[in-house]
Parts: structure tokens; sequence; C-alpha cells
């Protein structure tokens, strides 16, 4: 390793020290991804404070090679205080649910598949929102990585505080790090791909298609037969805007075209119908009863009233009624929206769903930012005023 890299090496180990004793009222991890640049900033942080044992967290999903965990794991031989964690519900339960397909517009697969279970460590270490915790996070540089990213941001799908302390690092010059200074081996999945893919990303090139077909070939098939069910069984493809040489199975689903896909008019669905009564209140139907969950309603107890098929709100303004049915008609039960509020807001593993207790109405969760049911639910629900 040449002078200027162990220069740079020492400026950024001191650097992080400094940074990891200013943070110590903070719950802090290193977000580890089994890729080179998590690890090279585990390596890096672990020289700094290597007597504190610095959590990494390696989020492990269905969509993954099972060899990524058991490289996590053996990293443990290393001295590295490796923590696995799982998402709350898996890509093919959220499927199931009715989310949509993974595309480049709508990724919710970092959210959901990685960031549900770093939310659910945070609240198991008892803090008492995202911004009480602190993550490291391994992005090495080039153009694209300064364009995006920063020393420090906000991870804004988990509203956690970010540090990304190797942005000024080259791909070679991490591998180098890796190899020279700290003798530590790469993931064995670069011996095959440019990266570390889970099959979320197996779309930007044919060879990481064919590797991930072979390797992996039921969950392969699963995944891209539920993308032509949605696209192509259900008739939505005639309702799209493309060229005609664009709407083939060739193309949305071979060449990968559906992570293009623009969500159309037509994936929306009546699922309640609004009325102004004369005394100001505002009444909702709801289409089909099995949609209603009244805990989504607890923000505003003491303000509605339910029955059978209709609920009615009075004293509430209109928009925070409409979040609230929206949010209650497209809830996927999916858990992601404990990033509100973790002291009220848990999902329970057991059931599968969201649990919400002791709400103290601080009015965080009346809009529909951290709402997935809204934003991705594939048939998205909506309110027809009637």
């Amino acid at each position: 390793m040449d002078k200027p890299l162990e220069n740079k090496v020492k400026a950024t180990v001191a650097h992080l020290r400094e940074l990891w004793t200013r943070l110590d009222s903070k719950h802090r991890f290193v977000a580890f991804s089994t890729g080179k640049d998590s690890l090279a900033v585990a390596a890096l942080l672990y020289e700094a404070v290597g007597s504190e044992s610095p959590p990494c967290l390696y989020s492990h999903h269905q969509l993954e090679f099972p060899e990524y965990e058991q490289y996590a794991e053996g990293m443990r031989a290393f001295g590295f205080n490796i923590e696995i964690v799982k998402p709350f519900l898996q890509y093919f339960e959220l499927i199931d649910r009715g989310i949509g397909f993974l595309t480049l517009k709508e990724a919710w697969c970092r959210p959901l598949l990685i960031g549900t279970g770093f939310l659910e460590w945070l609240q198991k270490k008892g803090a008492r929102s995202p911004l009480s915790g602190v993550m490291f996070r391994g992005i090495s540089g080039s153009d694209y990585s300064h364009n995006l990213h920063s020393p420090f941001e906000i991870y804004t799908c988990l509203d956690l505080p970010c540090f990304n302390p190797i942005l000024d690092f080259s791909k070679q010059e991490v591998i180098t790090i890796l190899k020279e200074r700290y003798g530590l081996p790469l993931n064995p999945i670069y011996e095959h791909l440019e990266r570390t893919y889970c099959i979320c990303c197996y779309t930007p090139e044919a060879k990481s298609q064919i590797y991930g077909r072979y390797r992996f070939p039921e969950v392969h098939k699963r995944y891209y037969a539920l993308i032509e069910n949605l696209i192509f069984e259900s008739g939505l493809i005639e309702k799209s805007a493309d060229k005609k040489q664009h709407k083939t199975r060739e193309e949305k689903i071979a060449k990968h075209g559906f992570v293009h896909w623009k969500r159309l008019r037509a994936q929306n669905t009546v699922g309640a119908f609004k009325r102004r009564l004369r005394n100001g209140a505002l009444s909702y139907r709801i289409r089909d009863k099995a949609w209603i969950n009244t805990k989504h309603l607890t923000p505003v107890r003491g303000n509605w009233f339910c029955q059978k098929d209709m609920i009615r709100f009075w004293d509430v303004p209109e928009t925070i009624a409409d979040s609230l049915i929206k949010r209650m008609i497209n809830c996927l039960d999916c858990g992601y929206c404990v990033v509100i509020c973790f002291p009220c807001r848990k999902f329970d593993r057991k059931t599968k769903t969201l649990q919400i207790e002791g709400c103290i109405r601080c009015g965080k969760c009346l809009n529909l930012r951290f709402c997935m049911g809204w934003k991705h639910r594939f048939w998205r629900r909506i309110i027809l005023e009637s």
C-alpha cells in the first residue's frame, strides 16, 4: 500500500475515532451488506475503536443468495460483531399482500427488505426514534456517488442519520486496503459478478441475470412469473401508453423493461366513497368491510364512529380524514410505519401484523409520508367523492 493511500487511511481512522466518541449517546452501527465497501467501513471503524465491538448489522432476505449469510457469519472469525437481522416480511409475503413489483422508480426493497430489520434493532435498543441512531454506510467514491451522497446525510427512507466515510476512496483503493492492510477475504460472489447483487438488482446486465437464473432457479422463476402476471395476465399492458413494440413479453420481461414501468391511472381502484354531511361531518363508505381496521383511526379517537361499512368523522380536518382512510384501506400490515413512532408502533412477528398501542395523538402519523401501502400497492385503493 503506497504512502498517499496509507495517509488517507490514517486520516479516516482518526476521523472515525472522533465521530464514534462524539456520538456516544447514539445507537451506532455499521450497515453491513457483505460487499467490499461495507467491509472496508467495518475494518476502518474496528481499527479506530475495535475495543468497543461496533455492531455490524446484516439484513438477510429471501432474494439474496444463501452464501451471503454464510459469509457474514464467517466474518465473526475476524473479530467483527456481526448481527443478522431479518425483515418484518419477505418479498413474496409482501407481493401476496398486494405490493407492486420493484422498479427503478419504486424501489421499496431498501426500506422493507433491509430497513425494517434495522428499525426493529433500534427499537430493541431503546431508541425513541430513528434519529436516536447513527448508521455508518459503505459507499466508495465515483462521480455517481458524489452526485447523490455526502459524507453526512439523513437516510431518508428510514429517517436515519448516516455517515459515508469512504466516499473519497476509489474501488481499487478499497480492494487494496482490504487485502494488504487488513487481510480480509472478499465475498466470493465477486468471482461471478461485479458487485453483491440480489434478485432485485439482477436487471442491469445479462451476466447477472444468467448467474441468478442458474444459481437460484426456483426463486428466479417465481419472481419473474409474478411480474408477468401483474402486467400481462391482468390486461394492464393494453392500457399502457407504450408503443406496440414495447408491449411484448420479450420487451417487458426478457429484456427487463418492467423496471421502467410507470404507474398507470388504471392501477387505481375505488376503495371508499366519501360524502359530506350537512352538519359538517365526513362519511366514508368502505367498499369491502374486510379493509376496515380501526387501529388506524387511533390518532383521532373520540372523533369517529364506525357502523358496518361506514365510518364517520367530526371535528377532523378533511385532509387528515382522507389520509387515515387511505392508510387504512391500503395498509399492507408491513410494519414499516414504525419509523413514524417507535414508542407506540410495533410489528408482531407472531401474527405478522402492525400493533398500535398507547397512542398519545402526537400527530406524526396524520399523513402518508411513510405509508408503503399507499405508495406502492399495485392496485391502489382511492377515495371517490359521491
